[in-house]
């Protein structure tokens, strides 16, 4: 397998709290006793440093209200990790917020990121909900790059998986994106700021990247660890040897919740579903993640996404 191909290895910081929001459930005391962070953050990052892998973590702002998160995010910065940011609050719907709120939401991320001393150059929105309007906000907000286009035909069939795991079908909400962008591209690119998943056909003064999240082949589903939980050494490899084989940069997205234990129920209260790793201990989904992990960089030159996003821009100027 060819490794001269970038590939870009994220992390969406969701605390428990925000997991179970994303599945219809009250916090319950998560946001303080947040398995996800003192688990699963330090878990990846163990991979990381392991496997000398170049990642980038997303962080909501809301968690920096908490020291022992704000010193955990400030071990990352120090680690050399890349930070994005991940909104404020974790709106699942960001497009259905007011500009201004679309913008307090990015703001307010940024600004909890700024004061421990990170420079947040790239953005991802709660459940790959991103429009005109997003990309946009984070061009005024001198932004390199956005991480948030999905670019499936597969958004309706995904939620209503998670509406089948939820028990119940949640309102209010754009997750997994929007059909038309099954039509954007897989690469990364320069988006038309008024039509996101089309590339701009003429120079504008500003500009943005878009790092479209990795979806497999055939299907487009998300390249995420919990599609890739269930797989063998030799499936993955295979995958990823398919996937580097196009020619594309490719965008492996990870969560927190993936380096958590949930052999015990945290998510469910009861019932816990087989698949996305609801059901597998913290050791169990540390093997994993380490074999997917040194995979993927079997396949792909991993490489910070803002030194991608910068290098792009400058060369496209």
């Amino acid at each position: 397998m060819s490794a001269a191909i970038p590939g870009f290895v994220q992390v969406d910081v969701d605390g428990l709290w925000a997991v179970r929001e994303c599945y219809g459930r009250a916090e319950n005391g998560t946001f303080t006793n947040d398995p996800c962070w003192t688990e699963g953050v330090a878990r990846l990052d163990d991979v990381f440093q392991r496997t000398g892998t170049e990642a980038a973590f997303f962080i909501v702002g809301r968690d920096m209200e908490l020291d022992a998160k704000r010193r955990a995010t400030r071990k990352l910065l120090h680690r050399g990790y890349e930070l994005g940011n991940h909104g404020y609050t974790h709106r699942l719907g960001l497009t259905l917020e007011t500009t201004g709120g679309i913008l307090r939401e990015i703001t307010q991320g940024h600004r909890a990121l700024a004061q421990l001393g990170a420079k947040p150059s790239g953005f991802r929105a709660p459940g790959y909900d991103v429009d005109s309007r997003v990309l946009k906000t984070l061009v005024r907000c001198g932004y390199d790059y956005d991480a948030s286009l999905l670019p499936t035909y597969a958004g309706p069939l995904l939620r209503a998986t998670q509406a089948l795991l939820a028990g119940k079908w949640i309102g209010r909400r754009r997750q997994y994106g929007r059909i038309s962008f099954g039509r954007a591209p897989r690469r990364p690119y320069i988006p038309r700021l008024y039509k996101v998943r089309k590339p701009r056909f003429e120079k504008e003064e500003k500009r943005i990247v878009e790092i479209p999240v990795g979806v497999t082949p055939v299907l487009k589903l998300p390249l995420t660890a919990s599609a890739l939980f269930p797989m063998s050494r030799d499936r993955v490899r295979d995958l990823f040897r398919k996937m580097s084989e196009q020619r594309r940069p490719v965008l492996l997205l990870l969560h927190a919740i993936d380096g958590t234990d949930c052999s015990r129920p945290i998510v469910f209260d009861s019932k816990r579903p087989r698949v996305a790793g609801f059901r597998m201990s913290g050791d169990a989904k540390e093997k994993q993640l380490r074999m997917i992990v040194e995979e993927f960089a079997g396949g792909f030159a991993v490489t910070r996404a803002d030194e991608f996003a910068r290098q792009m821009l400058a060369h496209e100027h």
